[in-house]
């Protein structure tokens, strides 16, 4: 009983300390002053804060290492994901070295156990975590376009046949609409807003976006506009395009999805199946089976 009151009073000194320790280096507010700092990056939590910790020191050698047209490719990979959980450059980079080094850590710890086969493949994961992340990200967010893209063009075809300009009827449509897509027309919008061309916007927009759907939506428009169409009309023209462009691809997926499914189905229901046979006839067969050993 004494030694639970002595672990409990230790315990408790530690927590009032770091308490203590928290009063006396900080106010209080700077979550609060960061919450209104309309260019402060978000403040991790959790697992992202550790992370944040343990790169910070090593982000100067990171960013030497990877060179700038890494970084610029890293950056133009980051706004095509769509800047998934408010991550930025500096954030991927710091998280990235992070979790290098205890990849690094747990191998060598595994390792030193005789537990290389364990060790090395965690090691590789843990370092390649960030880009796999983002790679994933990236494709979901592509996905969510493609999938948005033709009501988003038949939504944009009436505004525009009720009279609105294009640029007015763009920003009406993006009111209402969320998602990826929405988010892109935004930031198209801001391009046109600061001076550059619907050609220059629209390319950008192309390039932002491995999206073949998108592809196919900036090539038309601008096609139609360089040969006078009616924007309305070919609105709905596109629109048509990218739905039937988007149903054969949901139809290649499923077409790619079927020997995988009978693969998964033969590898879970035929062990079973043998396995119920093989005891039955065991069952059976157990005086035969008995005499024989």
């Amino acid at each position: 009983m004494l030694e639970l009151l002595i672990a409990a009073s230790a315990a408790l000194v530690v927590v009032v300390g770091m308490v203590a320790g928290r009063l006396v280096t900080t106010t209080g507010l700077e979550e609060i002053e960061a919450e209104y700092t309309p260019d402060a990056e978000p403040r991790p939590r959790g697992f992202a804060a550790v992370l944040d910790r343990i790169g910070a020191p090593l982000l100067p050698f990171a960013v030497r290492l990877l060179g700038r047209h890494r970084l610029q490719r890293l950056d133009t990979a980051i706004r095509r994901a769509g800047r998934p959980d408010g991550v930025t450059l500096t954030m991927f980079v710091r998280r990235e070295v992070a979790l290098v080094v205890l990849g690094l850590l747990v191998g060598a710890l595994f390792t030193l156990q005789d537990l290389w086969v364990i060790g090395v493949p965690l090691a590789l994961v843990l370092s390649a975590w960030m880009r796999l992340w983002l790679y994933g990200e990236a494709n979901k967010r592509r996905h969510q376009i493609d999938t948005e893209l033709p009501d988003f063009l038949d939504v944009l075809s009436v505004t525009v046949t009720a009279g609105l300009g294009f640029r007015q009827a763009l920003e009406r449509v993006c009111e209402f609409h969320g998602g990826a897509l929405a988010a892109e027309m935004r930031t198209a919008l801001q391009e046109m807003n600061v001076g550059a061309s619907r050609r220059q916007t629209f390319v950008a927009l192309r390039e932002r976006n491995r999206s073949a759907a998108v592809g196919t939506f900036v090539t038309a428009l601008l096609q139609a506009e360089e040969l006078g169409v009616p924007l309305a009309d070919a609105l709905t023209s596109i629109a048509s395009d990218v739905r039937r462009e988007h149903a054969e691809n949901i139809r290649q997926r499923a077409a790619r999805a079927a020997p995988m499914v009978s693969l998964a189905v033969t590898a879970t229901i035929l062990p079973g199946a043998l396995i119920l046979i093989v005891s039955a006839v065991l069952i059976a067969n157990a005086g035969v089976l008995g005499e024989l050993f």
